[in-house]
């Protein structure tokens, strides 16, 4: 039987969308997706690099800023099944597209990003030609295939032989005390069927309630392997988001798919927001002063703010290389560091 985050949904709907690019993008995922290309081979200028579940296009821009514009060839393209969030990355990618046309009038020779286009369609149903990428990222997305094998299958068909492909998932929750800490108010405030929604983007191996980074390793690994990539290589990675205060890491809440709702009831709201402060303040921060009064406890709660000093919370995820084969019938191969 599937494990309840397995089978949790976790749309994207544009009310959504803008939450996850004014919270998320900034304080997450743009930190996190220069360290994902980082620590990958990177994309050379010239190639075509497919970013799949492209979001509000973080990972998208970081890579068109590393091509660059010095060859005509250099285009990245980004794939999402959510409207709401392709329509965040196409407004910003349209500021671009501006400068790019005034620079072909004026031959400024401006130091521009590669051109990126965005396309609304679920992975799984992505109809591509064979053989035309040179690489591949997948930042944080493909925790939400609703067919896995069918998705990875179609991303390996997409790549030419011996093309690179790069994805990110994060690792088990525990540890990442800011979502622990989401996780334990909705449970306090009644509301843990919402827990393994909460919890999907931290549940590759299946189960929101998994602790083994073990698990999760094999499961990618056999997961690549079996959609035909080669050597496979897992590493392990941490690190720190920081949000400007108690109130902007509370605004994490309103990505998810019940966060509305919970917003809209002010009963329900206030008791979380309050369970939330309580334990960021007391345990939640991986900085800041430990030895507090309850009398500053209660005015820090009450004011929203971590007395000015920003919320610095802890983050794991695994990176995962592997290439298509030159031929068919490639050595197949996987190792994890840590």
């Amino acid at each position: 039987p599937k494990s309840m985050s397995s089978t949790a949904s976790f749309p994207f709907s544009p009310v959504q969308s803008k939450h996850y690019a004014s919270v998320l993008e900034r304080t997450i995922f743009q930190p996190w997706s220069r360290k994902f290309i980082d620590s990958v081979p990177m994309p050379l200028s010239g190639e075509k690099v497919l970013d799949v579940a492209s979001g509000t296009g973080a990972t998208s821009r970081e890579i068109a800023a590393i091509l660059g514009n010095e060859d005509r060839f250099s285009r990245v393209v980004g794939i999402d099944s959510s409207e709401g969030m392709v329509e965040e990355a196409k407004r910003r990618e349209d500021i671009f597209a501006e400068k790019r046309a005034k620079n072909e009038k004026t031959r400024e020779d401006l130091d521009l990003p590669a051109p990126i286009t965005y396309e609304v369609v679920p992975m799984e149903e992505w109809k591509s030609e064979e053989d035309q990428f040179d690489r591949a990222y997948c930042h944080q997305g493909a925790q939400f295939f609703s067919d896995r094998d069918r998705a990875l299958a179609n991303i390996h068909k997409s790549l030419k032989p011996g093309a690179h492909f790069n994805l990110a998932v994060w690792a088990p929750v525990k540890g990442q005390k800011l979502f622990e800490i989401l996780r334990d108010c909705l449970i306090e405030c009644g509301k843990e069927e919402w827990v393994p929604i909460l919890l999907k983007p931290f549940s590759y191996a299946g189960d929101h309630e998994s602790t083994s980074r073990v698990d999760a390793v094999d499961a990618l690994e056999s997961d690549l392997i079996k959609a035909g990539f080669e050597n496979v290589d897992v590493v392990f990675e941490r690190d720190t988001v920081r949000f400007d205060s108690l109130d902007e890491a509370l605004k994490v809440i309103s990505v998810a798919p019940f966060g509305v709702e919970l917003m809209n009831d002010a009963k329900l709201f206030e008791k979380f927001t309050r369970k939330f402060k309580t334990k960021m303040l007391t345990e939640g921060s991986d900085v800041g002063d430990r030895e507090r009064t309850n009398d500053d406890l209660s005015q820090r709660i009450k004011s929203g703010t971590d007395g000015g000093d920003e919320v610095v919370v802890t983050m794991m995820s695994f990176f995962a290389h592997c290439n298509k084969p030159w031929a068919a019938g490639g050595i197949q191969s996987s190792s994890f560091k840590c």
